[in-house]
């Protein structure tokens, strides 16, 4: 979300980044159900609660997505970077 200036869904992350993200959301869901689950205390959580959690993070996706949009509108332009020659000098 809040890595690029461009919207999420135009700024594609990296593989590492994503597989990574997709498999905690996966692990997050899957553990009250794994076998010994229960000696250490989870439960699968209640549909209504998941249900509650998705609107939340879909409201924050909503949210940083204006805030960032306001903030690239009301911040100046950065100054580009210094580029370094191939022989280590600045041009």
């Amino acid at each position: 979300m809040v890595r690029t200036r461009r919207p999420f869904y135009r700024s594609r992350p990296g593989s590492v980044l994503l597989w990574s993200t997709v498999g905690l959301i996966v692990l997050t869901f899957v553990i009250p159900f794994l076998p010994g689950a229960l000696l250490l205390g989870f439960v699968p959580l209640p549909p209504l609660l998941l249900v509650t959690l998705s609107a939340i993070t879909i409201l924050y996706v909503g949210v940083a997505e204006q805030a960032k949009r306001w903030f690239y509108r009301k911040a100046p332009d950065s100054p580009s970077p210094v580029s370094i020659g191939p022989s280590g000098s600045r041009p």
